[in-house]
């Protein structure tokens, strides 16, 4: 997918307010409770990722914010204004992509744009100009004049994301986008998304699979049982507050007692896993302990290949919170 972003005119908000904002949000459908009591503020310029198991209440979440849904109690607002007071004047500021949706199949992918950019209210003499944008940014060129029963799966994703964007959108909702697409579409989806962001679209992201939105998310926010249970900057999420340490260490001589003896003789052992040829263990040890380490190894006549220390990922931190329950 290639772009032309530099013709992009996509309004600049004040990053010091929430362009999204949770006031004690709840949703209820009879005794089921889909999401429980929440408050979250998402600032302006975040690829916010929404991560939960299937039934976590992610797509209830985003329905609330783009109006599709009234929560039982509670406020949503988008970018100061309060979605279920103003409907549409909040809505102008959301483009919205659900993770299933229907194509009108009779329509080519440009008359399928040029439909929505009118129910936008867009200025008539914009249209065009701002379709040929959004056909170019999403790689649609070839498939412009397509019917869209013509389209492949990845090729009805990216027509999807381009009506979303349409009307230059400050906040952009995306439930499961990456559902379905194989590794090099998602792989195009996430550089689409990085250069939105670039040019000033905030962009709240869900999908059941971690490593969909691990490496481009700023914030993330992990939901299970429709709960909110931890919400942070990717940074804050993996930051290692004491000398806890993952090691992966690998060698060519078959000397695994050398291994063993020299790293409990460190006196930060806390656990390990041992093989031939290859260890994990998990130490309390500073940087400068394990350069000793390290250097106790080769003294040893260990011949290294690794000696790592695997960081803490998002994925790490999932899987530590999360009890994998669904409702």
């Amino acid at each position: 997918m290639q772009g032309n972003l530099h013709r992009l005119h996509i309004s600049m908000t004040d990053s010091s307010a929430p362009i999204v904002k949770f006031e004690s949000v709840r949703k209820e459908y009879g005794r089921f409770v889909a999401v429980q009591p929440l408050d979250l503020a998402i600032p302006a310029g975040e690829i916010y990722g929404l991560i939960g198991p299937n039934g976590a209440g992610k797509t209830t979440l985003i329905r609330m914010a783009c109006g599709l849904l009234a929560p039982t109690s509670g406020h949503v607002f988008i970018d100061g204004i309060d979605i279920q007071q103003r409907a549409e004047a909040a809505q102008q500021c959301i483009g919205y992509l659900s993770d299933v949706y229907a194509l009108y199949e009779d329509l080519t992918a440009w008359e399928y744009l040029d439909y929505f950019a009118h129910a936008y209210r867009m200025p008539t003499g914009d249209i065009p100009g701002r379709i040929k944008e959004v056909i170019s940014l999403v790689g649609l060129e070839v498939k412009e004049h397509t019917l869209t029963k013509g389209l492949s799966r990845g090729m009805r994703q990216r027509l999807g994301l381009a009506r979303a964007i349409l009307h230059h959108p400050k906040l952009l909702l995306l439930d499961e986008p990456a559902s379905g697409l194989d590794p090099k579409a998602r792989m195009e989806l996430r550089d689409i998304l990085l250069m939105l962001q670039k040019h000033g679209t905030t962009i709240v992201i869900s999908s059941h699979i971690l490593a969909e939105l691990e490496g481009f998310c700023t914030t993330i926010g992990i939901m299970e049982l429709g709960r909110l249970i931890r919400s942070d900057t990717v940074s804050a999420l993996t930051r290692v507050t004491d000398n806890r340490k993952t090691l992966l260490l690998r060698w060519l001589n078959n000397d695994l007692e050398a291994v063993k003896r020299t790293i409990e003789q460190s006196g930060g052992l806390i656990d390990g896993k041992w093989d031939p040829g290859h260890a994990r263990c998990t130490v309390d040890l500073t940087d400068e302990q394990l350069a000793d380490l390290h250097a106790g190894l080769v003294r040893a006549g260990v011949r290294l290949v690794e000696f790592a220390e695997k960081k803490r990922t998002v994925q790490d931190v999932y899987m530590n919170l999360s009890r994998h329950e669904v409702m």
